[in-house]
């Protein structure tokens, strides 16, 4: 069961910041959606 500490194929750099890059504008946009709404309902209320 110790196989999958162990991958056997790691992606290439360049994919793995990739990804890293995409989450962490994903993670970005979604803390802007939030505060923009929340600003928002603050202000109507």
């Amino acid at each position: 069961m110790g196989t999958a500490s162990t991958p056997q194929h790691q992606a290439p750099l360049w994919r793995r910041l990739l990804w890293f890059a995409a989450l962490w504008i994903g993670s970005v946009v979604s803390l802007g959606a939030v505060a923009f709404v929340l600003r928002a309902w603050l202000k109507a209320g």
